[in-house]
């Protein structure tokens, strides 16, 4: 089960002003980030403590902590490169990640809602802004 959970963990968070097609995503969502919450995984709920840093020269470092199947947390952390863009709708962007490790490459893309400056929305849990 940890080995279906860690990819799709990776891609959900993979982690503000309202963003549109003249946002500068990649200046909005620059910084660190935490996630709390419970992320619905098809017919499971996961209970996600997650922390993102996407920096200004396009790396990012990803700690994904969840609850697993036997109720204990499990810990992974990831790191690799990251760019962004508007996405289709008003207050969205889309936020690309890729990385290598031990077992291949990997790459994600998702669409984020900005709530405001110091929020924003994935997978319908809010990743809020760490001063």
């Amino acid at each position: 089960m940890r080995r279906f959970l860690l990819p799709l963990l990776a891609a959900v968070f993979g982690s503000a002003g309202i963003a549109s097609a003249a946002t500068d995503c990649k200046g909005t969502l620059t910084g660190r980030w935490t996630t709390k919450g419970d992320v619905v995984m098809g017919p499971m709920k996961v209970k996600v403590d997650n922390l993102d840093a996407y920096n200004p020269d396009g790396s990012f470092r990803a700690v994904r902590r969840f609850v697993n199947q036997e109720g204990k947390w499990e810990e992974q952390v990831t790191s690799g490169q990251w760019t962004t863009k508007p996405g289709s709708g008003a207050g969205e962007c889309v936020l690309e990640m890729s990385s290598k490790h031990e077992f291949g490459n990997s790459s994600s893309s998702t669409t984020v809602s900005i709530i405001d400056r110091n929020t924003f929305r994935s997978f319908g849990v809010d990743a809020k802004r760490i001063k």
